[in-house]
């Protein structure tokens, strides 16, 4: 069963990386690089649990990716003379 609160654009991405994420663990696997299949593993898996709505999707959340960081709040307040 699909995820229903995800729109089909977002079903399609997410088809499209678990595809892709699969062909580069055998390739992975095939090359000897177990830590890299380990890791591409995970993101396939995460990728089709979203799919069959077994884990919520958290698109339009960047915050948990290290590559994307939160913008930090500027709280300063201004300096009185």
């Amino acid at each position: 069963m699909a995820n229903q609160s995800l729109r089909q654009s977002e079903i399609d991405s997410l088809h499209y990386i678990a595809t892709m994420t699969n062909e580069l663990v055998q390739m992975a696997e095939a090359s000897r690089f177990p830590m890299i299949s380990y890791l591409l593993g995970m993101a396939y898996a995460e990728a089709f649990d979203v799919l069959r709505g077994a884990r919520p999707a958290r698109h339009a959340q960047l915050s948990g990716n290290p590559m994307y960081p939160k913008p930090k709040e500027n709280h300063a307040q201004p300096r009185r003379a």
